[in-house]
């Protein structure tokens, strides 16, 4: 459900603030100025100390470039955060086990980024509360990596490794949701990360074609 308005929202350029204008998109570098911005200000103090007036300044512009693009600081956080993951790359190494080490690998880099871990968890509320954004970033940034698992699962399947595995986005939202919470730890590195990732898709989430699956 979307919060409802209530005529008293906080003024622009305070922590929670809501843009009212949208309109056409900053220029390219425009838009990249802001976003890079964004990302260091939310390695630097997080997401709730983090002011839209801050990040004008810190990208040089005036602060109605950022009203033209985003409606909300949450909006502008998403795309800061996960701008990139519509390129997410399918891997064809011809293997399943190689393919999710491709795929998680990906998700990996992501997450261990310091804007990362610290503008998530406040981003996660802003998407309970608010439909809209909830459902331009399934659009946006969820759909590639689940069309990225649907096709690696496939292709095994092709193969003849597998016969079967769970939903796509259910195996996208476990295996994220588990190395989030263990990167926000901080007791792995990356490829510790990485390989704990490839083994909870490999043992629980695919029905391999042998009685056993391969050493991940």
């Amino acid at each position: 459900m979307v919060a409802p308005m209530t005529g008293r929202e906080p003024a622009f350029g305070t922590p929670d603030t809501t843009l009212v204008r949208r309109g056409r998109p900053p220029i390219g570098e425009h838009r990249v100025a802001v976003l890079e911005a964004t990302r260091r200000l939310l390695a630097d103090v997080g997401y709730e100390q983090m002011t839209l007036e801050a990040v004008a300044a810190e990208a040089g512009l005036y602060r109605r470039y950022l009203s033209r693009t985003w409606r909300s600081k949450a909006e502008l956080v998403r795309d800061a955060l996960f701008e990139d993951v519509a390129a997410f790359a399918v891997p064809d190494t011809g293997e399943l086990v190689e393919d999710l080490r491709d795929t998680v690998r990906q998700h990996v880099e992501l997450i261990l980024r310091p804007e990362f871990l610290r503008g998530l968890p406040a981003l996660q509320e802003a998407f309970r509360v608010d439909a809209e954004l909830w459902g331009t970033t399934v659009e946006r940034h969820v759909r590639p990596p689940v069309e990225a698992f649907r096709q690696v699962f496939e292709a095994a399947e092709t193969r003849g490794e597998i016969v079967s595995h769970l939903a796509p986005d259910l195996v996208l939202n476990t295996m994220t949701g588990a190395l989030q919470q263990l990167a926000r730890l901080g007791r792995m590195n990356d490829e510790q990360l990485v390989d704990h990732g490839v083994q909870l898709i490999a043992a629980a989430m695919v029905e391999w074609a042998d009685s056993a699956p391969p050493a991940a």
